[in-house]
């Protein structure tokens, strides 16, 4: 090959620091023909000059596209106008992707952060309320939990089949988990039948109605004197269970490590008697 000495070739060290693509990468790239250096001197440094690394920035676009080596040496092969019109709608499909995803996101950390910030400034802690819920979807997992991270567990597994891929702390999701009836009643505090996801998209619709909550702030060793507390609440004001009571976790260890800042909701569904 007659070599142009006028022009500037590059070294295959240079091209691999100005596209920050690994030399072992190029030499794959000249391996099956997409990106070959212009000559290999005696030295058995690749040479490359500008007719060829142009071709880098194709293929850096399009490997961000998800387009395979195979895809877009048939594009460099052939292209023409009507293939790079099929490339740049493609493109832009993909960033229209990106910013209903991106904008999706930004409204569940807005969500998260307002939810944050009410309990940051909540003062009705410790004390027994009866307010109106409305309805909800509650994705439940079925089952006996009794240890804490049985509960994480299946709270991961139930996140995983919404409509969210991020993990808690990036989305919307609550969580919780469900002690019977027949359990509360028992005194038996730390047995869970189920555990659940409140969220939009899927699961069973809890009804709306009136419910006795409490709000604490701290570790969940501490959870019993607080059913204890809602027990006598009922009892006094002769209120009836309707149904199962529902522990939600508004601030946990998704947020904080610290258990002093762990804000948890225990709900009862009740009426009047």
């Amino acid at each position: 090959m007659e070599i142009n000495k006028k022009e500037k070739f590059y070294k295959i060290g240079e091209i691999s620091k100005l596209y920050n693509i690994s030399s072992d990468i190029l030499r794959h790239y000249d391996k099956i023909g997409l990106v070959s250096p212009d000559f290999i001197g005696d030295n058995g440094y690749r040479y490359y000059s500008k007719k060829q690394i142009w071709k880098l920035n194709n293929i850096r676009n399009l490997r961000n596209l998800g387009f395979g080596l195979k895809e877009i040496q048939d594009f460099l092969d052939e292209r023409n106008i009507n293939s790079a019109t099929e490339i740049l709608e493609l493109q832009l499909k993909k960033i229209e992707e990106n910013i209903a995803n991106l904008q999706e996101l930004k409204e569940e950390i807005e969500n998260k952060l307002t939810n944050i910030e009410f309990f940051k400034n909540f003062k009705d802690f410790d004390k027994p309320i009866i307010k109106y819920i409305p309805k909800r979807k509650f994705l439940r997992s079925k089952g006996l939990f009794n240890k804490e991270w049985e509960i994480d567990f299946e709270h991961k597994i139930l996140n995983a089949k919404t409509e969210y891929d991020n993990d808690f702390i990036l989305t919307n999701n609550e969580m919780g988990a469900t002690i019977t009836q027949e359990n509360f009643l028992a005194g038996k505090y730390d047995t869970f039948s189920e555990t659940f996801i409140i969220n939009d998209e899927r699961g069973e619709i809890l009804e709306e109605g009136y419910f006795l909550t409490i709000v604490f702030k701290g570790s969940y060793t501490n959870i019993n004197k607080y059913y204890e507390i809602l027990k006598n609440y009922i009892i006094e004001n002769n209120l009836e269970i309707l149904g199962d009571i529902h522990e939600i976790y508004h601030i946990e260890k998704h947020i904080t490590e610290d258990e002093k800042e762990f804000i948890t909701e225990i709900q009862i569904p009740i009426k009047q008697k």
